[in-house]
């Protein structure tokens, strides 16, 4: 992965798919910007402590499920954009969408979430 935005997509889903709240919340600060937004379709989230809450929640509401990018990652200027799919254990995707992020420097300042139908 030379992509450096790929790197930076790859540490956060990692930070997703983390079960353990002392890696997420070690990693927070090197992968997203303090003042971050998360805007979900119906929930907005800020700040490390907002990362890790729609995180929590997200593992909360959808147990033993990991994230992982399923098609090109497509950047202009500072913002990027890819697919996603949320898979079981047993590789049912249960959620497929588009993430849209903004990086500045090696952080994310901002992503957007948008779910298919």
């Amino acid at each position: 992965m030379s992509n450096p935005v790929a790197k930076i997509i790859d540490r956060h889903l990692k930070l997703w798919n983390a079960r353990d709240a002392v890696e997420r919340l070690t990693g927070i600060p090197s992968t997203y910007a303090e003042d971050v937004v998360i805007g979900e379709p119906a929930v907005w989230f800020s700040g490390f402590a907002g990362v890790e809450l729609a995180i929590k929640e997200a593992q909360a509401r959808m147990p033993a499920m990991g994230l992982a990018v399923t098609g090109p990652i497509q950047t202009t200027g500072d913002m990027s954009t890819y697919t996603w799919a949320l898979a079981g254990n047993d590789g049912n995707t249960v959620a497929k969408g588009r993430d849209v992020i903004t990086v500045r420097g090696e952080r994310i300042i901002s992503r957007y979430v948008f779910f298919d139908t």
